[in-house]
């Protein structure tokens, strides 16, 4: 004789309960993601006439210039010393910079560093160094790519 075997039937209210717990956890998930993207910390992207000025004194931001020189081996203790200038005024401000050092970095080349100003000199942090491509932000480049 040949007995059936049935699967033991699942309760509803099992099932129910895993989807609840399911949904709560990507609920606190997306909520989570939510709230990083809105208030994480954000860095000001500043120029040199900014922080020559002392403005955002002490804090972490972006620094933006143009190489007017550079000295030193930003793989030793004291660092690459930088002077960068602004885009529009004649300021200028030293950096410090630590790090590897991007190909295409030069005297004349715009460069963005992330660090902070302190009595007059920006250090930056390390490896934060990123050339701009000069070819990418000529207003001639912007009127042919917009045809």
């Amino acid at each position: 004789m040949l007995l059936a075997v049935t699967p033991a039937a699942t309760s509803s209210g099992r099932r129910h309960i895993r989807l609840v717990f399911a949904l709560v956890i990507a609920s606190i998930l997306g909520t989570f993601a939510v709230y990083t993207a809105l208030v994480s910390d954000t860095t000001h992207l500043i120029g040199v006439a900014q922080a020559a000025a002392g403005d955002k004194a002490g804090e972490n931001v972006k620094l933006t210039g143009k190489v007017l020189a550079f000295s030193g081996d930003a793989s030793t203790d004291a660092g690459m010393k930088i002077t960068l200038a602004d885009y529009t005024s004649k300021q200028t401000i030293p950096v410090v910079y630590h790090g590897s050092v991007p190909d295409a970095f030069k005297t004349g080349r715009q460069i963005v560093v992330d660090g902070r100003a302190a009595s007059g000199v920006f250090q930056a942090k390390t490896d934060s160094l990123v050339t701009k491509c000069p070819s990418k932000y000529t207003p001639g480049d912007a009127a042919s790519a917009q045809s």
